[in-house]
């Protein structure tokens, strides 16, 4: 293997602790395989590494790292040996997991309420659920607390830099019942102050009854010392603002900013310790009374509340229940960060998205007692609860896309996911360096490699590195930057943040109202439809941008939890495009699917989280057991398979799903069933083309030919994922019949109806073959295999004209509306589908690969054919 170099994404920080992920050629690592890993100077950095994919022959697919370092640059190679060092040690007996990483020991009980015990305080997890009633015309609120208990606790990763512990369990009240189960990772590193948190709660109630107002990690810990001395800071947008429990900024005795002799005010906002010996009142000299100063204001408490994306606000009380809290500051968009300390010790909390995913907050309670806490509320008591009811008690089947006549909305089983950073502290730090911290949770550091290197090991198979070497070529690789910078500038002028929404865009534009169709049932949320996630992975891996990088980490990171379901009856399904997230009827195997996050996941060094949901997913198929797909197209009686699977996008689906299962544990059950499905499509009488409609055994993975019928058109076969999953599939198959019958579907899906019926001696009769730009890359496939100019010069007919027009004029450009309701300048385009856009970006990025050496150099050489629309 060649050496491999690694760099850090722009406009991100740089430095520090990173887990990342690199691919490899097949054969060329094994787990035997050493590494030197070097910096900018080739000095050597200590590394934790691990495999976390395979080829079929065992060697090593990906290879998961975690370094320190801040070099420019990081290099890897093959080496003779690493003999490590001693780092973090890491013990488990019957009754705890104790990691110590030379700064701090963390302990992990593996019972009761406390999850994680340090010198500094010990996290334990909240929850509150609220109930509501009607009494004649008084409405009742009732907010019932819970508290995190432990089910399991394991060591999920250990090495001599990082150890991270798993720890779930349920929210229990005092009676015993149980609201929203969790999962918890806690990441310590090797000589570090900073614990990472990846906090997961998954929604295990009814939305009609049971509704979400806090979820939250706390921290308690003891409080020592005089109350001037205990402070708190917290990151705005711009700055800290620093406050101590008393202020000593007095009138009588006289103790504000001296001129003269006495700066003891400045020397306690400064961060320093101060005593009453050395306070003496400026008006007269006299020496300062503990009596005196036990008169200053004691403030007790202190809220940071993301109201909305665009609004914070700071409060503060004194120890007083009956008393208000005051408005203390506030802002546009913080970071995210408090602080909080005594005369000994320091701790803060920062949460990632901090402002992103509002209506997130961090509370300080008990600083003037001898017990505080300091809370990273996800859902905060004080906003209005999570409301996860269905918006309307009909369906819109028929009149805005809805899928089936009932009502499909269910919250049982979704996710939501955040992260933060507890820092720990025994000294106080400066400002600069908390903001440097906040940033740091923010916007964390990535190292990643060349888009040419992974082009050259094909890291998520089948895709072009950019290229304006032709008219043509610089015409494609505009349009692709104008779609991406419009949808990225979407998110920000129509606010598309919040707790449940941040990462989702949104399906089909409003032209009249100058808005997306927000309230039209299919025609609002996208949910993954015709799989904006791997336009934005395959257009982040060709290109190294970090701002494509941040949209599209979080689209998968919405998805991955939100848009699936992860136990229950549905587990492994997701909801389809709709107003409320889970609110579509139709739950589709295709919203869930593994390939949505794989290069997430891969790149990220194995991304535990989204590793969970690879494993929700991976026998998705088992439930559509509970929810047949084609449940309203036929009679189980007259089944012979219990269930249903069209070729796409369920059994594609279930292929991306088994595909990943298998390459990250190189376990052939998932293969096997892979190729029970190729080897049941053979026998159809058009092999991939026939179906689309199969009958389907989720045990055997069979498929049952049932005749030619694709229910939605046989276009939903390849516009969510399904091409660009074979194309890898074929690459690790013996199976030269699979590749030709890819090709066959190619060669297929352009031709004109007659010459589809009579190939298919009078099979197809109809034209489902529908949205031709949505098969251009399995068209360029086939192109490509069969040396077929004729089919290359197709498939950017499609592509050009599909886009363009007829007379070549349309692109992605920009109009402005002038005075919308919120906007002096709105920017627009009157026409958007995210559907088109997705499907038009992903098949260009795709098929500029397949065709390359069949593209011709200018968009005049392709010629209008009524057909390509």
């Amino acid at each position: 293997m060649s050496s491999i170099k690694l760099h850090w994404l722009e406009n991100r920080s740089k430095g520090g602790y990173v887990t990342f992920g690199v691919p490899w050629k097949k054969g060329e690592v094994t787990k035997e395989t050493v590494f030197s890993v070097n910096d900018e100077n080739g000095n050597a950095i200590a590394y934790q590494e691990k495999p976390i994919a395979y080829y079929p022959d065992g060697s090593t697919k990906w290879t998961s790292y975690t370094i320190k370092t801040d070099s420019e640059t990081v290099e890897i190679n093959k080496a003779d040996k690493y003999d490590g060092f001693d780092g973090i040690k890491t013990n488990e007996t019957e009754n705890e997991i104790t990691v110590d990483n030379g700064k701090f020991k963390a302990v992990f009980p593996k019972q009761g309420s406390v999850l994680m015990k340090t010198p500094y305080g010990d996290v334990t997890l909240k929850a509150v659920k609220e109930l509501r009633s009607k009494d004649s015309d008084v409405e009742i609120k009732k907010s019932i607390p819970y508290i995190g208990e432990i089910n399991t606790v394991e060591i999920e990763d250990c090495g001599n830099l990082k150890t991270t512990v798993k720890v779930t369990g349920e929210h229990k009240n005092i009676d015993g019942s149980e609201f929203l189960s969790y999962i918890i990772r806690f990441s310590v590193f090797y000589d570090e102050n900073e614990i990472k948190i990846i906090h997961t709660f998954l929604y295990d109630g009814d939305e009609k009854t049971d509704f979400i107002k806090g979820v939250g990690v706390q921290l308690t810990r003891k409080m020592e010392g005089e109350l001037y001395n205990r402070r708190i800071k917290i990151t705005g947008d711009c700055g800290v603002m620093h406050e101590t429990m008393q202020l000593l900024n007095l009138w009588r005795p006289r103790l504000g900013p001296s001129i003269g002799i006495q700066p003891i005010y400045s020397k306690q906002l400064a961060g320093e310790k101060v005593s009453l010996s050395e306070m003496v009142d400026l008006r007269n000299g006299n020496a300062v009374t503990k009596e005196e100063i036990d008169n200053v204001t004691k403030w007790d408490s202190y809220r940071l509340q993301q109201v909305t994306a665009d609004s914070f606000e700071v409060k503060k009380r004194t120890g007083h229940e009956e008393c208000t809290f005051i408005k203390a500051n506030w802002g546009k968009r913080s970071k995210g960060l408090m602080y909080i300390a005594d005369e000994t010790k320091g701790t803060a909390f920062c949460m990632h998205n901090f402002w992103e995913k509002y209506p997130t907050s961090l509370y300080a309670d008990g600083l003037c007692t001898d017990n505080a806490s300091l809370t990273a509320w996800i859902v905060p008591p004080d906003a209005e609860a999570q409301d996860m009811r269905h918006y309307d008690t009909v369906a819109h089947d028929q009149t805005y896309y809805e899928g089936f006549p009932e009502i499909g909305s269910s919250a049982y089983g979704i996710a939501n996911t955040n992260e933060m950073s507890l820092f720990l502290y025994d000294t106080v730090p400066s400002d600069d360096e908390l903001m440097k911290q906040a940033e740091t949770v923010q916007k964390p550091s990535v190292l990643v490699a060349t888009p040419e290197y992974y082009h050259e090991v094909k890291a998520m198979g089948e895709w072009s590195l950019p290229s304006k070497d032709t008219p043509l070529k610089k015409w494609l690789e505009e349009e692709l930057d104008k779609a991406f910078a419009f949808y990225k500038n979407e998110v920000e002028q129509r606010h598309w943040y919040g707790l449940w929404d941040y990462g989702d865009i949104m399906h089909t534009y409003d032209a009249q109202r100058h808005c997306w169709r927000y309230d039209m049932g299919g025609y609002a949320w996208q949910n993954t439809e015709l799989i904006p996630t791997l336009w934005l992975w395959l257009a982040f891996m060709r290109s190294g941008r970090e701002d494509i990088f941040t949209m599209a980490e979080a689209m998968s990171r919405h998805s991955a939890d939100v848009d699936i379901y992860h136990f229950g009856d549905l587990k492994g399904l997701g909801s389809r495009h709709n107003v409320v997230h889970w609110g579509d009827s139709c739950k589709e195997p295709r919203i869930a699917m593994a390939g949505h996050h794989r290069a997430l996941y891969y790149l990220m060094g194995g991304d535990p989280r989204i590793g969970d949901a690879m494993d929700d997913v991976k026998d998705a198929d088992y439930a559509t057991l509970n929810m047949d797909p084609l449940r309203y197209f036929y009679k189980k009686e007259e089944m012979k398979l219990p269930t249903h699977a069209r070729s796409g996008p369920d059994w594609s689906t279930y292929c991306s799903n088994w595909y990943t299962a298998w390459e990250r544990d190189n376990d052939n059950h998932y293969r096997d069933k892979i190729v029970t499905g190729i080897n049941d499509l053979k026998k159809s009488p058009m092999r991939m083309i026939s179906g689309s409609n199969y009958e389907y055994d989720p045990e055997t993975g069979h498929l049952g030919y049932i005749g030619e019928s694709a229910a939605g058109g046989a276009h939903l076969a390849v516009c969510m994922g399904g091409p660009e999953t074979w194309f890898e599939l074929a690459e690790l198959l013996d199976d030269e019949v699979f590749k030709d019958m890819l090709v066959q579907y190619g060669e297929f899906y352009f031709l004109p109806v007659e010459e589809k019926k009579k190939i298919s001696n009078g099979l197809l009769t109809g034209n489902g073959f529908v949205y031709p730009y949505m098969a251009s890359a399995l068209c360029g496939y086939a192109a490509r295999e069969t040396n077929n100019a004729e089919l290359a010069y197709q498939v950017w007919q499609v592509l050009i004209h599909s886009l363009a027009g007829k007379d070549k004029k349309d692109n992605f450009d920009i109009g402005v509306y002038k005075n919308y309701f919120n906007n002096e300048n709105l920017e627009e385009m009157f026409w958007i589908s995210t559907n088109f856009t997705s499907q038009w970006c992903l098949n260009v990025i795709v098929a500029l690969e397949l065709t390359k050496d069949y593209i011709k150099d200018s968009i005049n050489d392709y010629e209008w054919a009524d057909w390509v629309k």
